[in-house]
């Protein structure tokens, strides 16, 4: 793998556990660097990292919140 898509790849050290549960990126990275943002992108999609994904999280604290509430 090229040493700047290393060193970017260090600035996150999630990015190494992701890479180790999905090793084809690994390859896909030494081979095409400029797919970067697709693995950022499906890294992102995978660990629920989008703001969507903060959002839908949070709205199900809420109505967990509001079921405990209720019970009580």
């Amino acid at each position: 793998m090229r040493s700047n898509i290393t060193n970017i790849l260090s600035q996150n050290p999630d990015y190494w556990i992701f890479l180790r549960q999905y090793p084809i990126w690994h390859r896909v990275l030494s081979r095409h660097p400029e797919r970067l943002k697709d693995f950022k992108e499906e890294y992102k999609v995978l660990r629920r990292k989008r703001f969507v994904d903060k959002m839908e999280d949070a709205g199900n604290m809420l109505s967990l919140m509001q079921a405990l509430m209720e019970e009580m």
